[in-house]
């Protein structure tokens, strides 16, 4: 057969040239003749990256589970543009024998942005600083997961996969989508409610530790490093339910300028998951971990339980072998006489703020800033309220002027002028005092200490 194709066309011959055996090899590349050749794709990387076979590329995987996909998809977008030119982009199916459309899939990310993004893509790069080349596969398994793959000619003395990896990696903990914001152990963003210290009430004391131990300390961690001091702190803060732990968490969470990850018990369900979420906390330093009711996770007693599952890696995690600079630990619970004592000792837990039911004075206060929000009729006295909540909670006391609010509309037609009067405070109150009796025990630590949002 000859080397060309002659085509009549209206504006005269064309000639397409022809070769029998490059179509031979076209051919057998399609259909896999034999599975020691190339697939298009192969032979396109090869072409690209400037070597003699595929087989003689150098490679590194990497494996990325599902809840990691959206942040570090959008990290890599981020990490490419700025460091490479993306000579082009490819898309292959049938075991890299066709090209195929790239696949993409939309990701929320924090305030309200939403991206689409490739998850089956191969990207043609040159490194900017160096001039050398790669191929970076991205490609979707199982639906859900991403392996990627580095490729590099290894006769490019410029070429380094190692060094790329490292620049990743790096850019992910120094300018990626984590770095700063507030996340959960599964990597989903939260949006954290609108509490500030403002809204919070807290006894001098309490403020005093919390500021000085948190918020001033992540403030301040270089000085600290400079002086040789350490880096890290753990602060444990106890007390009955709906005392004002969580809220306090709120405040702290909006109040430091860091990477906050916040771990319930529920997304920590096999081992390892501790030690990833602290490495993951000290390359993306200052970070705040909040664990919230760590009796639940790990900080059971050893003497009535036996080893916990998780206790000895959250023991290493706060204070062991590895590093934890840069990373302040705050843990809520109910129930500190659960907690295991290595798991409390300072050097893990260096500080505890007690919360304690709030008193008359506080009381007061609390049922005034909630009453101030609603329309009311006629003198309001609370001196009775105030006597008969000793073992109140600010949650409670919440949920009487909300019941009695809802009293109120209900029993004036919801019309928009109905205002609350002292009927309503008081039967809302007798009717909690008979629903939840069985919750209103003394405590057994009482202070001025107490948490709530005005």
């Amino acid at each position: 057969m000859g080397e060309n194709i002659t085509l009549q066309t209206p504006l005269g011959e064309v000639l397409i040239p022809f070769s029998d055996t490059a179509v031979l090899d076209f051919l057998r590349r399609v259909h896999r003749v034999n599975e020691a050749e190339e697939t298009l794709e192969e032979a396109d990387i090869v072409e690209f990256l400037e070597a003699e076979s595929y087989d003689d590329l150098e490679a590194e995987w990497l494996f990325w589970e599902e809840k990691k996909v959206p942040v570090m998809l959008h990290d890599l977008e981020l990490w490419l543009s700025e460091n490479f030119e993306i000579m082009k982009t490819e898309s292959w199916s049938n075991y890299g024998r066709k090209k195929a459309n790239t696949i993409y899939q939309k990701f929320k990310f924090p305030k309200n942005i939403e991206k689409r993004l490739p998850i089956r893509i191969n990207y043609y790069l040159r490194h900017l600083p160096t001039d050398a080349r790669y191929v970076w596969k991205v490609s979707p398994m199982d639906g859900v997961h991403i392996e990627c793959q580095i490729q590099t000619n290894p006769m490019d003395e410029n070429a380094s996969i190692e060094n790329i990896k490292s620049s990743f990696d790096t850019f992910v903990a120094t300018k990626g989508v984590l770095k700063n914001s507030t996340f959960d152990a599964n990597y989903q963003f939260l949006k954290p409610v609108a509490t500030t210290f403002d809204d919070v009430i807290l006894s001098e004391k309490q403020e005093t530790v919390i500021h000085r131990n948190i918020v001033k300390y992540i403030q301040n961690l270089d000085f600290y490093a400079e002086r040789g001091l350490p880096t890290s702190r753990g602060v444990l803060i106890t007390g009955p339910p709906g005392t004002g732990k969580t809220l306090t968490c709120s405040a702290i969470i909006n109040s430091v300028p860091a990477t906050k990850i916040y771990i319930t018990a529920d997304a920590i369900q096999e081992q390892g998951k501790i030690d990833e979420l602290y490495e993951l906390a000290q390359g993306l330093s200052p970070s705040v971990v909040i664990v919230e009711d760590i009796d639940t996770l790990g900080g059971l007693d050893r003497r009535e339980t036996g080893n916990h599952p998780l206790l000895g890696e959250f023991l290493n995690c706060l204070n062991g072998v590895e590093s934890n600079d840069g990373v302040i630990t705050i843990a809520t619970t109910n129930y500190p006489e659960h907690l295991d004592k290595a798991l409390t000792r300072a050097g893990r837990f260096d500080i505890k703020v007690e919360f304690g039911y709030p008193n008359e004075k506080i009381r007061q206060f609390i049922l005034e800033k909630y009453l101030s929000d609603v329309a009311t009729k006629g003198k309001i006295n609370l001196d009775s309220i105030i006597k008969k909540t000793e073992n109140f909670s600010g949650a409670f006391l919440k949920e009487i002027v909300t019941l009695a609010t809802i009293s109120t509309f209900e029993e004036n037609g919801y019309g928009s002028d109905t205002k609350l009067c002292q009927k309503h405070l008081d039967e809302a109150l007798e009717s909690l005092l008979e629903s939840r009796s069985d919750q209103l025990t003394s405590p057994k630590n009482k202070n001025d200490g107490f948490a709530f949002h005005g």
